[in-house]
């Protein structure tokens, strides 16, 4: 079953950086991306943000959003094409290094200025702004600090 567009997902990625953001933040996810229809994925990359066919992850744990916020079309076409806004988009290094010292320094570590920043964003920071749009917020959290932990909780938490 496909899930609506608009709808976010959090998945366990294979490879050194996968681990290294799961052991960072406790949790069993480490990246996000938004469903925007006909198979396709934005999700924020290394290499940018980039539009991807979903079935790349078939073979990887995922959770879905899609009876938490039960979006309206409506508000799924306006995620989806925010998401879709950051396409060409760099990635966040920054934001990275800014939940880094976040999580060493147990929250105690100033916000680095350069992490919000919505020509430059992570994964989690992607969703976070793209929910935005469609008037949901979904963590307490600057959206630069929103981590893939935080999408999966509130979605484990429902």
């Amino acid at each position: 079953m496909l899930p609506n567009i608009g709808d976010y997902f959090v998945v366990k990625t294979n490879g050194l950086a996968g681990l290294l953001i799961r052991l960072g933040t406790g949790s069993k996810w480490n990246h996000a991306g938004i469903y925007i229809g006909d198979g396709k994925i934005v999700e924020a990359r290394p290499v940018g943000v980039t539009i991807s066919k979903l079935d790349k992850y078939d073979k990887n744990p995922i959770l879905w959003n899609t009876v938490v916020d039960n979006l309206n079309t409506d508000q799924g076409q306006k995620i989806a094409d925010r998401a879709k806004g950051f396409v060409g988009d760099s990635y966040g290094f920054w934001s990275i290094i800014n939940i880094g010292f976040k999580i060493l320094f147990l929250g105690l570590f100033p916000n680095l200025k350069r992490a919000e920043n919505e020509k430059s964003v992570i994964c989690s920071q992607l969703v976070a702004w793209s929910y935005s749009v469609g008037g949901i917020k979904l963590s307490k959290k600057q959206h630069a600090l929103v981590s893939p932990k935080d999408l999966a909780e509130r979605l484990i938490e429902k």
